[in-house]
């Protein structure tokens, strides 16, 4: 089971468009995210950074395969934690 959490100093902000802008201070880095990777960052959230129930719960809801979906969020997740926006756990 691979499980993430929000690195210290990360805020996160939705915007009006739907998509999501997470910030550093530390870094002073800033992503914004599309409309997916979004409901994959609060799927996170909402199972404590559980990427097994979180592609679970949004493969249901996208009806999409559960290991298509835990591979996205695998590789959002990867490529947030690069940038030091999350940490594996």
């Amino acid at each position: 089971m691979m499980a993430i959490q929000t690195a210290p100093g990360v805020t996160q902000r939705m915007l009006p468009n739907g998509h999501l802008e997470l910030s550093c201070r530390a870094t002073r880095r800033q992503v914004e995210c599309e409309p997916v990777a979004a409901a994959m960052w609060i799927a996170l959230k909402q199972h404590n950074g559980d990427v097994d129930r979180a592609a679970d719960v949004l493969a249901a809801l996208w009806e999409t395969d559960p290991e298509d979906t835990r591979y996205d969020i695998v590789a959002l997740a990867g490529s947030l934690c690069s940038l030091g926006l999350l940490t594996e756990v």
